[in-house]
């Protein structure tokens, strides 16, 4: 074989690694650290959510994480991703941001189940957070300081 054939084989093969699932993982890292937009719309929301889970627990008080992992969970349609997120949403906004916390129930009501969404719905009409021991906490990273990784399959 020549040598220049060899040479695009082995580059050939060199790529294919970077063509990997541990490859895409990473990419989704780096997304997520990075993101340039409110709603993801990629082939990795899964991936990224799971960043973004992560990146809740590790600073809790930034709203805009929050805001994503919300927006990525519905994007995902993952009800129980969903409620965990909400729970966390919940908890760090106690009774402020009225008006983000309907909005963005309307748009994640789809996705909760019913009785999941009668729960929150009570929690942000009647402000008392105590409701929200009801919900599971399984997907919440606040609570108990709790971490449960999502399927990345």
């Amino acid at each position: 074989m020549n040598s220049q054939k060899r040479d695009s084989l082995s580059e050939w093969n060199l790529h294919t690694e970077f063509d990997s699932n541990n490859t895409a993982r990473i990419q989704a890292a780096f997304d997520a650290q990075h993101p340039r937009y409110l709603i993801y719309r990629g082939k990795q929301g899964k991936r990224i959510l799971y960043h973004f889970t992560r990146m809740v627990a590790a600073k809790p008080d930034e709203l805009k994480l929050h805001t994503k992992r919300i927006y990525l969970s519905i994007a995902c349609y993952d009800s129980e991703a969903l409620e965990g997120a909400f729970v966390d949403f919940l908890l760090v906004l106690g009774n402020n941001g009225l008006t983000l916390r309907k909005r963005l129930f309307a748009q994640a009501s789809s996705v909760l189940k019913p009785e999941v969404k009668k729960i929150i719905q009570g929690v942000i009409e009647g402000g008392e957070l105590s409701q929200l021991k009801q919900l599971s906490t399984t997907y919440s990273v606040l609570i108990n300081g709790r971490f449960q990784p999502l399927s990345l399959h």
